[in-house]
Order: structure tokens, then sequence, then C-alpha cells
């Protein structure tokens, strides 16, 4: 099992859990929707105010500054502390106010004017101000914000004066501006009908510039936090994160009740999938799901048992979560100063052969759903019919014919990098074995999650086995993100660079006509799979575990765990 990592999140999913994409389908007497997942514990009673739920989370968070956090654990924590101007809606793709009450678009799609909610505080008693917003843009587009860049600054690059602050040709960004406190303006250089769903990622969340000043950004990445949302945070460490109830938390339900419901959630850092399924059974954590888990949500140790069983079986919930899993292979021509095999096409389509997707088949169980390609078969712009030039079969003999072709009949060492789960151990040894049939020795280098991240997101990782989980639900988010040139290394971890493809992928990100953008994108993922960028291996569904004395919790492929809404029967 893993954390997936985020960006569009992603990385690999634990073994035995993944199944076909399914609807969602409810726990106890509420059934859910069929495209967004469902709502967990329905009961005609009043929620309880009050109370405390324990959980588990199989990696420590990365980075708590939301400037920076761009994977899945780190955003669990981060949407329960920080806001953003928009969200989704309750399990659907429906973009709604968050901070912003309102907001107007010119008519050429180019100028967006939000109009904030009054009386809003963050956790220390500070009131939010536009000009807070523009703080946080500010050090997002800082290339060189200490202890490390923001991997999402060119998710910003759109908005007029971005580009050149960024270069540090400007000191102030010309496109954004604060005609009052509660009123913000953005300007984009051209429309991009996707922007509300970037802004609804956690990158431009409010943060209280006076506090940042006062701590540092490094304490923002680890010890410390300050947001509007619905909790603040008392304790993140290696072994442990701790939230307690914002006291100064402006939202309601509607009944008038101030959220959050609980007073604390406590979070146990725990990589020990068994354990943590053990956990749930007996009743000692409130629910697991994939992001707490990492991939699917259930421990593969314990797959069989929950799914199979009477007592747990209707307390899961599926939902799709619009996430692939992968192996890169970095194009780059030297790695650490040595000349990389992976960097010849022929070397990357012989591995590509060398590669049975039949044994991942086997080794989850039967559970996983196959891919072909860099997208997810639910999203829009998936290719039905990739080009012959782009498909693969396993076929030992014309992988060896290509690695001769390359120069290396001898075949070569290359180093795979991935995380220290039991799921990717496993993955990762057949993968091993796979590529020694053809002649290839694979080094494998298991690490932390943050080790994971620092190695791979430096463009100096060799081959690395990792995912992508949508941040909004566009083509552009998988695609442009990761194969992009502009995107390397923090994003497009194989350095892979093609001048045609960059073209197909800047024209489809300003496109208005959908037919067009989906005929561009097939082209870029046709031309990628030639390239042999990635050997896709599956694409994933999440489950979640809850508690029957769990209420108000729902699911979503793009919102993380509802902390906010979640109360407990009392004596929990």
């Amino acid at each position: 099992m893993t954390a997936s990592w985020k960006k569009g999140l992603g990385t690999v999913a634990s073994i035995g859990m993944i199944g076909a994409l399914l609807a969602g389908c409810g726990t106890n007497s509420t059934t859910g929707n069929s495209s967004t997942g469902g709502s967990a514990s329905a009961t005609s009673g009043k929620p309880v105010v009050g109370g405390s739920i324990t959980l588990d989370m199989s990696q420590a968070v990365p980075d708590l500054d939301p400037a920076i956090a761009f994977d899945t654990t780190s955003a669990e924590v981060d949407y329960a502390v920080y806001e953003q101007l928009v969200t989704y809606d309750k399990g659907t793709y429906n973009i709604v106010g968050d901070l912003a009450k309102s907001w107007d678009v010119s008519s050429d799609g180019k100028t967006y004017t939000f109009h904030l909610q009054k009386g809003v505080k963050f956790s220390n008693g500070d009131p939010l101000k536009a000009s807070d917003f523009v703080f946080e843009l500010e050090r997002l587009l800082d290339k060189n914000l200490q202890p490390k860049p923001s991997p999402g600054s060119q998710f910003f690059m759109d908005i007029t004066g971005a580009q050149a602050y960024y270069n540090g040709q400007a000191k102030t960004i010309s496109g954004v501006s604060t005609p009052d406190d509660y009123t913000l303006v953005i300007h984009l250089d051209k429309p991009e009908q996707f922007f509300l769903k970037i802004l609804a990622m956690p990158f431009l969340s409010a943060v209280d510039p006076t506090y940042v000043k006062q701590v540092g950004n490094a304490a923002m990445d680890t010890t410390k936090a300050m947001g509007t949302g619905a909790f603040e945070l008392q304790t993140n460490n290696q072994n442990q994160v701790v939230l307690v109830k914002n006291p100064n938390y402006w939202k309601k339900d509607s009944n008038g009740t101030q959220l959050p419901y609980l007073d604390k959630v406590t979070i146990n850092v725990n990589n020990n999938g068994q354990l943590d399924a053990m956990h749930w059974e007996q009743g000692q954590t409130a629910f697991m799901s994939p992001w707490l888990q990492g991939g699917d949500g259930i421990p593969s140790s314990q797959y069989p048992t929950i799914m199979n069983s009477p007592k747990y079986k209707n307390l899961v919930m599926k939902q799709d979560m619009n996430a692939i899993y992968y192996y890169g292979l970095n194009t780059k021509p030297t790695i650490d100063g040595k000349a990389n095999p992976l960097s010849n096409v022929n070397v990357r389509k012989a591995i590509e052969y060398g590669f049975d997707d039949s044994q991942i088949v086997k080794l989850n169980n039967g559970a996983v759903k196959g891919l072909n390609q860099p997208l997810p078969d639910s999203m829009e712009g998936y290719v039905k019919n990739l080009d012959p030039s782009a498909q693969y079969s396993y076929n030992v003999a014309k992988a060896k014919q290509l690695l001769a072709k390359a120069g290396y009949a001898n075949g070569f060492t290359m180093d795979l990098w991935n995380e220290n789960t039991d799921g990717a151990k496993k993955q990762d040894q057949a993968f091993q074995a796979m590529m020694k049939q053809i002649g290839i020795t694979v080094n494998l280098h298991e690490v932390t999650w943050k080790d994971f991240l620092s190695k791979s997101m430096s463009g100096s990782a060799q081959a690395f086995g990792s995912g992508w989980n949508q941040d909004y639900p566009d083509a552009s988010d998988f695609l442009n993100t990761m194969f992009n040139s502009d995107q390397i290394p923090e994003n497009n971890m194989d350095n892979y660079s093609n001048p045609q493809v960059d073209q197909w992928l800047n024209q489809a990100e300003y496109s208005t006509d959908q037919q067009q953008r989906d005929q561009l994108y097939g082209k870029v993922i046709n031309q990628v799979m030639s390239d042999a960028v990635w050997v896709p291996l599956y694409q994933n569904v999440g489950y979640y575990c809850v508690q029957p004395w769990v209420h108000g919790f729902y699911t979503s492929s793009v919102m993380y765990d509802p902390f906010a809404t979640i109360w407990v029967d009392p004596g929990h």
C-alpha cells in the first residue's frame, strides 16, 4: 500500500485492493450516487457536537505548507486546516464558493472578481483579507522559496504578470489586485476553462501573512500551521498528527450549529497495513480511506477478510478515484554523471515488452483494472483504440531484440525507486523478476514517502513507481502536468521533452472546443506511449471502511475525507 502522489495526486496503490471501476455504494441504509460516491451512516438524529476520532495513516506528512504540499497524505491534513476561494460541492464535480461567497467572470473569460465571505478569521483570531491570497500567490511564484519552491507554480502562470514575477523581473504580480479587503481580482492572459478547478486545489489557500513571517517557511512546512479551516494543528511529527477544533471557524450547518462537530482528530502514523486493518476491525479507528492508507484504502492482507465478511462488507463504500499507477522511465541522457540507457527509446520499448501485466493482475488477486495509457478510462480524452505503435504485449523475444538493437545485448543494471510499503515491495519484486528475464538487473531503492518525493521530484530517479490522482477533473491535469517539458523535473519526473507534444498540449490547454481538445490529447497519448515514457500498471477504485457509529461521512474523487461534517455517536 502506498500514499497517493498528488499532483493530480498519484502513486502506487496497495496490492490486492483495487477493483474494476464501480459505482459508489453506501454504507448501512444509505445508497451512494453512481457517479460520485455515497454518504455513510445515515441517521435521522441530530448531529452530536463533541467527541473525537482516532485514525491510522500509512506515512508521515511530508509537507504542511499548502504552497508546497503536493501529495495526498499532506493534502488530507491541509484540507482540514486550510481553505480556498472555491471548492467542490459534496460528492460532485460542481464548483461552489468557499472563502469566496460569489464571483464574476468577464465576457472574455480572462477576469475573475471574487467577493469574499465577511467575518472569517484564522484560528488565531486574525481576520481574513483579500490581500492574504496575494501574499500566498507570491509565495507560490517565488522560485527561491525556502526550504523549497512550490511544485504548483506552473498552475498559475497564466495569471497576468505571474511569469515576470517568477523570473524576478517584477516585484509584484500585475494581474492581481484587491480593491478592498473583501474583493480579489485576478486577470488571466488567456481564458482557461478549468481555472476555478485549479483554485480549488490547496496551493492558493488562505494563509496568515503575519503568522508565516513570524514562524518562518521551514516551520510552516513541518510543525506549524495557521488556516481558516475547521481544525487547527496541535501536533505534527513522524509518529502522529493531532487536529483540534478551530474555535474561530466560520461555517455552520443547516441547523445553525457551528462546525466542526468533532473536538479532536488523532492520526497515528503506522506503516503496517495489517495492523491498520486490525485497528479498524476492532473498532479502535473510525475509518480507513485511500487518503489515509494510500491507493485503494484497504490493506491488501485484509482485503479478503473485509470484503467477504458479512460483518464488514456493508461498511465499505467504493468510489471511482480517477487514479492511475505506473512505472516512470527517466529519459534524461545522464543520471548522476553516468550514461542512462533509458534515454534510448528502444530500451524503454524493451521494458514495455518485457512487462507482463497479467502477473500484476494475479498479484492483486484479479482485483485491478488494466491500464494501457496515462488516462483512466473514466476521463474525457481517453483513447479507446491506441495506434499500433503505442500498444505493447508481453514478448520476451522482442524485448531482447530491442535491447540488442540499442546496444545492450548483454543487458544492463538500472535503479528503481519506490516507497517502502508492503504493496510497493511486492510489485517491485515482480517487476524485478520480469526484467531479469530480458537481461536487465533492477536494483530496488525502497524509501520513505518523503525521501521518495525528494528523489523523484528532483528528476534524478532513473526509474520509479508512482501514480496520479486528479487534482481537478480534466485531461490537462494528467497530460499537461506530467508530459509538458515546462514541467521538468518537479512534475514531469521522466524529463520527457518532445516539442510536438508540447505544441499539442499548449494548444489543448487553451482551446474552448472540447472535441478539438480530445483530438489533441489523443495525439499526445499515442505519442507518449510510442515513446515508451511510462509502463502503465492499473487504475484504481477507492475503498472506504467506515464504522457504523461514524456519521456525516461521504466520498469524493476530488476532495479528501470530510472531517468538518463528521460526527460520532455518544461515547465514541
